[in-house]
């Protein structure tokens, strides 16, 4: 007798950065991320160290592979990878095919053009863009300035 019952899949959110010094913003975010939908699978996606360089304008401090390490550890991340060696950071969503892209308050990525782009690929994404969240130094850049003002 052929079991029919079709396996119920844990919805893919699929989260994307670079990941650097990972401070309480990135945690309250992952947390955010991974809440958007019950019986749900974060995926982590760490920047390349080139595209953090092409991106940014700057080398990351950590190299993608310790980023890669820190971010696996995170409690609320059930698989981290690294991002493609692509100029084109919207083709890993061809691998991974999410449910939802959670965005991050600062990243400089349009959420229209990111719909138009999987449509033609035929995927099917849900965008959520998340607020900042703030309480103590929640970014990256507020983190390296702190760190210079102790020199």
């Amino acid at each position: 007798m052929k079991n029919t019952m079709k396996k119920k899949t844990k919805t893919k959110i699929l989260v994307a950065g670079t990941f650097d010094i990972i401070h309480s913003g990135h945690i309250k975010f992952l947390y955010a991320a991974k809440s958007l939908a019950n019986d749900s699978e974060l995926i982590v996606v760490v920047a390349r160290d080139r595209n953090v360089k092409r991106i940014k304008g700057h080398e990351p401090i950590f190299g993608e592979t310790e980023r890669l390490e820190i971010v696996s550890a995170l409690k609320p991340v059930d698989k981290a990878i690294l991002g493609l060696d692509s100029d084109n950071i919207f083709e890993i969503l061809k691998v991974i095919k999410p449910d939802i892209v959670a965005l991050g308050y600062d990243q400089k990525i349009s959420e229209s053009e990111l719909i138009t782009w999987a449509e033609r690929q035929g995927l099917k994404l849900k965008i959520v863009r998340l607020p900042k969240f703030s309480a103590g130094i929640s970014s990256s850049s507020e983190v390296r300035r702190k760190l210079m003002e102790k020199d």
